[in-house]
């Protein structure tokens, strides 16, 4: 692996246009605990007894949301990304205070209702997960018809349009569908999808597959292994065969590309041990880098912005997939879950970095 090439783009500071991220935000409130077994004993605990207060934990209170952590990395990475979200007057006044004063939150509505999530970062089979309780508010019913002719025309005049946390909206596919079609009629603003877990909202994934996904509405499509399980069981029909793909690793692969087999779509696939681009049967792999992992909530957010950055600046897919996971180890191994600079991950790619082990061997066949 030979990052020059991206370190090379990262100096250099083109004009890129301003990429729109749509449509939602959260207070996000994370636990950060130890054991998963260990956490649940001590809640445990305290329900028999009546109640009480577990202390020993870390908390933190930040900025949350697929679309602002999203707009946030692309911020820290030298863009000026143009955020459309809906919210509450306390929840606008609350993002201004949780973000970058140097972001621009001119598309922020304040006719919806706050959006929240509590995400207890746990140890389980020897991974970080994290574990979220969500009150979705404005996330679950954001529709084009919120769009202003403002935010219509940011959009157009944007090189890329993303559209994430999906999985919150009960409308999600005629969301999508409106939007995309308008983009697709009126110019060449590449789409970018990413649906979020849908285990709780399982009734879009079909229709996003089939309805917008396949008809040629996305140009490249984010997901997770996770992700991928859902989207091909919705595919094939093979709920049964595909069921247990998070937890089997060497089914991942296999799941996405059957994805952009499928339906013609790129897929740009993060795991927590490697990153793929899969397009027309040809794949691109690489392992993640092995960073000491202190958060992960995000994670995803953080990979997404830095393969839109690799998109806008024409990397080609091996060194789009260095700068994105470059991004995520940066974002995992931070403190205060802070997204890099430029300048950071110039440093970072500067660095003889490991790369996982478990990631080499499953992309080691392919």
């Amino acid at each position: 692996m030979d990052p020059g090439r991206v370190i090379d783009s990262l100096r250099n500071n083109p004009l890129l246009g301003r990429p729109t991220i749509l449509p939602d935000f959260f207070v996000d409130h994370f636990v950060i605990a130890g054991h998963l077994e260990e956490l649940i004993q001590g809640l445990k605990r305290l329900a028999e007894q009546g109640g009480g207060n577990l202390t020993g934990y870390g908390h933190l209170i930040r900025r949350g949301g697929n679309s602002v952590n999203t707009a946030s990395a692309l911020l820290s990475l030298g863009l000026n990304p143009c955020l459309i979200v809906k919210t509450d007057k306390q929840g606008a006044s609350l993002l201004r205070s949780l973000v970058s004063p140097q972001l621009d939150l001119s598309h922020v509505h304040t006719d919806g209702r706050l959006s929240a999530t509590v995400s207890i970062e746990v140890e389980e089979r020897g991974r970080r997960v994290n574990l979220m309780v969500s009150d979705s508010g404005s996330a679950s019913d954001f529709s084009y018809g919120d769009l202003t002719e403002y935010d219509i025309k940011a959009i157009l005049e944007s090189p890329l349009v993303a559209l994430l946390c999906l999985n919150h909206n009960k409308n999600a596919p005629q969301l999508a569908e409106d939007l995309f079609s308008m983009v697709r009629s009126k110019s060449k603003v590449l789409t970018f999808m990413d649906m979020g877990d849908p285990s709780n909202n399982p009734g879009i994934v079909e229709p996003l597959a089939k309805k917008v996904v396949s008809q040629g509405l996305v140009d490249i499509l984010g997901m997770n292994e996770n992700e991928a399980s859902w989207f091909a069981s919705a595919i094939d029909g093979n709920t049964d065969k595909w069921r247990d793909t998070p937890a089997h690793p060497e089914k991942w692969v296999s799941a996405a590309k059957l994805v952009s087999h499928e339906t013609g779509v790129r897929i740009d696939f993060h795991t927590p041990y490697f990153a793929a681009s899969i397009k027309d049967d040809k794949i691109t792999a690489l392992a993640t880098f092995e960073v000491p992992v202190k958060i992960t909530c995000g994670a995803g957010d953080a990979w997404n912005a830095g393969d839109i950055l690799g998109i806008l600046l024409g990397l080609d897919a091996a060194n789009r997939i260095i700068l994105a996971n470059s991004v995520a180890a940066i974002y995992v191994s931070s403190d205060s879950a802070a997204h890099p600079t430029r300048e950071a991950l110039i440093e970072f790619l500067k660095g003889r970095q490991a790369l996982s082990n478990v990631g080499s061997k499953l992309i080691r066949p392919l």
